[in-house]
């Protein structure tokens, strides 16, 4: 009965600490609010996201770094997929860079807003 209680007592404290986050308004898709949905113009609007932050200061020079090498790896891994599918990205490689670039984004959305 009591590990009832404990595991309970933990779910609840889960739903309760999720509940500020949900009353922001926090939408997970707010970092590609006016991008493009193909992957190469994905890459080319990181870019500018970057660039827009190093100007701006909201990037400092070890986080820019970090964030353009990542891009960098996804910039070239999506030209090998691409000469492989003879000049195409399949469904399945479109799918994995778009969530590389999902995951880069937040990235970059973190640091410029909060810093390492």
């Amino acid at each position: 009965m009591k590990r009832v209680m404990v595991s309970a007592a933990i779910i609840a404290s889960m739903f309760t600490a999720a509940a500020p986050v949900a009353a922001q308004g926090w939408e997970s898709g707010a970092f590609w609010r006016g991008a493009p949905s193909g992957a190469w113009e994905r890459i080319g609007f990181l870019q500018q996201r970057i660039d827009r932050g190093v100007r701006d200061g909201s990037l400092d020079r070890h986080e820019s770094w970090r964030v353009q090498r990542e891009l960098r790896n996804i910039r070239e891994e999506a030209g090998r997929m691409r000469r492989h599918d003879g000049g195409r990205l399949s469904g399945t490689d479109e799918a994995r860079l778009q969530s590389r670039l999902d995951d880069l984004s937040r990235r970059i959305r973190w640091l410029r807003h909060n810093g390492w």
